[in-house]
């Protein structure tokens, strides 16, 4: 059995992430946040779904939702929020005149995955490819998660950003498959386990809402989206970028 990863070494494949996605143009970073944009709203297919065959959104719908983070950081396509790392990293560690490269990388995938979410969105409450019993449940979801005020929502995003950022630092110290699926299973699980919020993955159920007319999109975007991104952003940067790197060149040793 392998042994694991040193911080020093789990830094070095981050960093070499980083400079691989920073290096990245335009079009295809912008192409790859549109497809986890999509793609990442899966959860809130499997929400719905297994919450409308379940009886109620529990146990099983929370177990079922991390599929979509799963196609997404499998397929190596990129969220916004899951970019509150790597890149950064490179911007600490190596390069400070990364920072402006950086800030584009974050909005051009910022857009685009709100973007995809919306696509999606749409296209669930324009056809029939949901049933009405889970676009129901995701109706609900939505409603529960704007009854929270705008602290609450960024508090609650601090600590979603925090658990989505660990699992790119989580997975980069993984050895095969298996482990990397239950690294980004075991944290994206307590999100709607604990009523947490993701940015780019609510904006799917919250845009349902918008479309099914539930909720205006001035209350989306200023009382859901703004502060969930305000939140993952700070839980990603500080919470695992900040320290992770901090512990790590504070042990010359590892590296």
């Amino acid at each position: 059995m392998p042994a694991p990863l040193t911080a020093g070494e789990i830094l070095e494949e981050t960093l070499q992430d980083g400079r691989e996605e920073l290096a990245r143009g335009s079009a295809g970073l912008a192409l790859s946040g549109l497809g986890a944009g999509l793609n990442v709203s899966f959860s809130a297919v499997a929400l719905g779904v297994v919450g409308a065959l379940s009886g109620g959104v529990g146990l099983l719908a929370y177990a079922a939702y991390p599929i979509g983070f799963i196609f997404v950081m499998l397929s190596r396509q990129q969220l916004f929020t899951t970019n509150t790392v790597t890149p950064v990293v490179v911007v600490l560690d190596e390069d400070r005149s990364q920072l402006w490269n950086m800030l584009r990388m974050w909005g051009i995938l910022f857009v685009t995955n709100v973007l995809g979410a919306l696509v999606f969105a749409f296209a669930v409450t324009h056809t029939e490819i949901l049933p009405a019993s889970a676009l129901n449940v995701l109706l609900e979801e939505a409603a529960h998660k704007m009854e929270n005020g705008f602290l609450a929502l960024l508090v609650k995003g601090v600590i979603g950003g925090w658990l989505v950022a660990f699992v790119v630092w989580l997975v980069a110290s993984a050895r095969d498959t298996t482990s990397q699926l239950l690294l980004i299973w075991a944290p994206v699980f307590l999100i709607p386990a604990t009523g947490l919020v993701h940015c780019i993955a609510g904006s799917s159920e919250l845009m349902i809402s918008v479309f099914g007319g539930e909720t205006s999109w001035g209350e989306f975007l200023v009382g859901f989206l703004l502060p969930a991104t305000l939140g993952n952003a700070i839980g990603g940067v500080i919470l695992v970028t900040l320290l992770n790197y901090g512990q790590t060149i504070g042990s010359e040793s590892d590296r």
